[in-house]
């Protein structure tokens, strides 16, 4: 199946839409999460290829961002607006990462070896507050394995009214509760693969991989075309590739740098 940049750019701006405010700064939309102010979960995405002379509004977006207390910031395809990068390096920012954007069909879908004792959980909207603090759990410790502390119901209540027409999933070994990953909300038959986890003590045992492919598997079944994700590095993408992912795209992120804090006398 050939799948257009402007599809998977397009999906991706209007996933962010349905999650965040937004702020329209032509060519730009800027996504602002409404009480996180963490980078990752407010950035700027180009509204179609960039072509003249846009530091103008670059200077109008950091000025947005700055009133806001957030650090400007965007994630986009390179290949949707390959003259995006040279604009932002001249109007300071830098580039944060460079990262494959994946993507698996119907057609490249791999059904990874099974991993004995492994079963999954549908969370969704509907799930027992148990089933949603164990995902929380194993996400956080899946990111941060120093993070242990407790996932409170008021933290799971608030996850859980987060999940709407996507799915999150928990796969256990046995009844231990050991990986984590989520669906976004498909549109126009694309959804995005993300927030992948395992815990350290149960990786390398080829769990991801397996809950990888239940997961596409289902979005498949329910009239979804295409399933990407954005691969951290190349050992996470060797083992989305096991589910039938390949690269497409690269994916962009370029901020401007938090200027250093003034060193005390």
């Amino acid at each position: 199946m050939s799948v257009s940049i402007n599809r998977l750019q397009g999906y991706l701006r209007n996933s962010a839409g349905e999650r965040y405010h937004t702020v329209s700064i032509p060519p730009f939309t800027l996504f602002f999460h409404p009480t996180d102010r963490f980078p990752h979960f407010n950035y700027a995405i180009p509204d179609e290829p960039i072509t003249g002379d846009v530091q103008e509004q670059l200077r109008a977006l950091r000025n947005e961002f700055a009133v806001r207390g957030c650090q400007p910031r965007f994630e986009f395809l390179d290949e949707y607006a390959p003259g995006l990068a040279s604009a932002l390096r001249a109007a300071g920012f830098v580039e944060e990462a460079r990262q494959h954007l994946m993507i698996c069909t119907p057609e490249s879908f791999k059904a990874p070896p099974e991993v004995k004792g492994m079963t999954v959980t549908v969370v969704d909207a509907a799930a027992p507050l148990s089933a949603v603090q164990a995902y929380v759990t194993v996400q956080r410790q899946g990111f941060d394995p120093a993070n242990i502390t407790p996932v409170t119901e008021d933290e799971a209540q608030g996850f859980r009214t987060t999940l709407q027409a996507g799915a999150a999933f928990l796969a256990r070994l046995d009844t231990t509760p050991v990986a984590v990953a989520m669906l976004m909300n498909p549109l126009d038959g694309v959804t995005e693969l993300a927030g992948v986890a395992t815990l350290a003590a149960y990786r390398q045992r080829g769990i991801a991989s397996a809950l990888t492919a239940y997961a596409v598997k289902r979005a498949f079944a329910q009239g979804v075309q295409v399933a990407c994700l954005t691969a951290g590095d190349a050992a996470a993408g060797r083992v989305y590739e096991r589910a039938g992912f390949y690269p497409y795209a690269t994916m962009l992120a370029y901020h401007v740098p938090v200027a250093p804090e003034p060193a005390v006398e």
